[in-house]
């Protein structure tokens, strides 16, 4: 699945095997191995890290 935000794509190959959280970097763990996303504001990245969430049940 992809996560689109301002123009970018964020790839995400599901199951999420772990997820973290850091200022405005999320760092994720799926099939591809480990990836960290760094974004411009808290509330973006909180809002990915909610779709990491609900996406991956």
């Amino acid at each position: 699945m992809s996560y689109h935000l301002n123009g970018h794509e964020i790839v995400v190959n599901f199951p999420v095997d772990s997820i973290s959280s850091n200022k405005n970097s999320i760092a994720f763990t799926d099939t591809n191995g480990k990836t960290m996303k760094t974004f411009t504001k808290r509330t973006e990245a909180l809002r990915f890290m909610k779709w990491l969430l609900t996406a991956n049940k």
